[in-house]
């Protein structure tokens, strides 16, 4: 009986809990090295090898700008403008949040509820989880680029502006985890996500539009028709009417206790830094209350969200039908009693071919990727052809148009998890389920491209019929080389996505830049071609060589489909182990 008797416990210390985030941090590292580790690890690695400094060289001019324009103002004394600044890198980094996301984690960090973790030290793992997000990152180095700024051009606001600014980076950090947090819960349900993905695709189309209307380097440098003075003097009148109400928000709270700060006016500075810092604790704590949720043991699914009331019986005798579990079935009888006759199978072409339809109904995100370059042609084809760029307006819209749909082809298996395993278990070939994927993506190819026509035929700049023909082989061909190549990371590299978690990517990394290679090079040989032909005066050459260039990549895509069921055989293991992980 000695389990039975009542021990006292010795109070939890601080100890105890580093010694958890110690545990947590370990087990982060040891997942990330052993994928690496693992068949196809290496190309994994070298994904993000070539992916770091990218980002890297994509952060560092809005970095360097930031820096450069606070030492303007500074040394200027217009100390006021930098709120501008900060107003600058606060709405970037909401927009590099809407189109890249957050990172991956190596686990799924609900999972350590199953463990003694306290809620305090709960909610501060999963505060960190999301630290190195891209939009995270910049906006610190960001921050920390106008304080710099500032205390070049004034030395004596050098501390002042490193508290200030570091202030302001936490409030925008603690802001991101607040929002993606309350965003998984929000899209939670198919009805959610797709209003969440229309209003990120118009908000994001719409600076789109804005950039190409008002931007003078798409309009030859000349003035921007219809930027009239009234229209200016209106939208700075709106901007004098909301100042009021953005005078109390972090990124002017910030400015104003620098101009304070500047004015020897420290109890203001001390007053707009708190503000600030109330920001960031009253963030903290909507972020706190939403994974005190989790904490308890709410599932964001489909199906846990799936709540839908029971129908109410029409009659007496129907209710009791369903209430004995006699229920008929309408569709299995004629009206005259005669069995109905039983449809025939259809293929295991046909019927994955449906289910992939369905996916892409359901993928809300996956409608806005596809949509998007649609629009974006129809804003810069006009500008280009203008410009006299009209010959190369058709190949540079449907090669846009296609990274949008090539990636799908290399995480083929992504939407469907843990039930990949069932295409190994039922009777069918495995090169059937892959051509019925593939199918789905020509399809949605030709319909981009037919889209693309019609908007290049509604703006007048309509190309030519060789134009027209040269670019649909040339399409043909990358589609199919590019398809051969997904169906093989499909199987050695692929990526669970869920519908309902914030920013899934379709592919890995080494398998989007494998897609954007391929679709690179073969751009430039199709180019290479033409410009030569034309060089040569010799443009007859041009159709028999980009139809010998489609028929051969029709055949490397069946001798890629012949060999699929083998290669998959090889690497099922390692495809069961992703797709299967919480």
């Amino acid at each position: 009986m000695a389990e039975l008797t009542t021990v006292r416990r010795a109070p939890w210390t601080p100890r105890q809990t580093l010694a958890q985030f110690y545990a947590i941090a370990w087990l982060r590292w040891r997942i990330l090295i052993n994928n690496f580790r693992r068949k196809g690890g290496a190309g994994e690695l070298v994904g993000r090898i070539l992916m770091v400094p990218m980002l890297a060289a994509a952060g560092l001019l809005p970095t360097l700008g930031a820096g450069a324009l606070a030492w303007y103002f500074a040394s200027h004394a217009h100390l006021a403008r930098i709120s501008w600044l900060l107003w600058g890198a606060f709405i970037l980094c909401q927009l590099l949040n809407i189109n890249l996301g957050r990172p991956g984690t190596t686990f799924n960090p609900s999972e350590l509820i199953r463990f003694p973790v306290r809620l305090r030290s709960f909610v501060a793992i999963r505060l960190f989880f999301g630290l190195l997000a891209p939009a995270n990152v910049l906006i610190s180095l960001m921050s920390l680029a106008i304080a710099v700024g500032i205390s070049i051009a004034m030395p004596s606001l050098c501390l002042p502006a490193l508290l200030a600014l570091a202030v302001f980076a936490a409030a925008n950090v603690l802001f991101t985890r607040m929002i993606f947090a309350w965003v998984d819960r929000w899209l939670s349900t198919r009805r959610a996500r797709e209003v969440f993905t229309l209003l990120i695709f118009t908000v994001s189309m719409g600076f789109q539009w804005m950039n190409v209307r008002f931007n003078p380097a798409y309009n030859h440098h000349h003035r921007v028709q219809g930027l009239t003075p009234q229209r200016v003097t209106f939208a700075m009148n709106l901007y004098h009417r909301a100042h009021p109400l953005l005078v109390y928000l972090p990124p002017d709270l910030t400015g104003s206790a620098l101009v304070a700060i500047h004015q020897h006016r420290p109890l203001a500075f001390l007053g707009g830094v708190a503000g600030t810092a109330i920001f960031a604790a009253v963030f903290l704590a909507i972020f706190a209350l939403r994974m005190r949720k989790e904490f308890r043991g709410e599932v964001l699914s489909d199906v846990a969200n799936a709540v839908a009331p029971l129908r109410k019986p029409k009659s007496a005798s129907a209710a009791l039908r369903i209430r004995d579990g006699l229920q008929p079935v309408h569709n299995s009888v004629h009206p005259e009693g005669a069995l109905a006759p039983a449809r025939p199978l259809r293929s295991a072409v046909g019927v994955v071919f449906a289910k992939e339809l369905l996916y892409v109904r359901r993928n809300t995100g996956l409608l806005y990727s596809l949509i998007v370059p649609i629009v974006m042609v129809f804003l810069f084809a006009g500008r280009m052809t203008t410009r006299g760029n009209s010959l190369w307006i058709l190949p540079g819209a449907i090669a846009y148009t296609l990274l949008s749909v090539m990636p799908l082809s290399y995480n083929s298996f992504g939407l469907e998890a843990g039930g990949a395993q069932f295409y190994f278990l039922a009777p069918v070939r495995l090169r059937d389920v892959f051509l019925a994927k593939n199918l789905l993506g020509v399809l949605l190819a030709l319909i981009e491209i037919a889209v693309v026509l019609s908007v290049l035929a509604y703006i007048g700049a309509r190309p030519s019929l060789q134009m027209v023909v040269l670019t649909l082989l040339w399409a043909a061909a990358a589609l199919l080389i590019g398809l051969t190549f997904g169906n093989l990371r499909s199987i050695s590299a692929p990526k669970r996505i869920e519908f309902s978690r914030a920013a899934g990517k379709q592919a890995s990394p080494l398998s989007a830049f494998i897609g954007m290679g391929i679709l690179l090079v073969v751009a430039a040989f199709g180019a290479g071609l033409f410009i030569a032909a034309r060089l040569l005066h010799a443009t007859w050459v041009l159709l028999p060589a980009f139809a010998a260039l489609a028929v051969l990549a029709v055949l490397f895509y069946l001798f890629g489909l012949r060999r699929l069921e083998r290669y998959a055989q090889d690497h099922r293991e390692e495809l069961f182990a992703e797709l299967s992980k919480p």
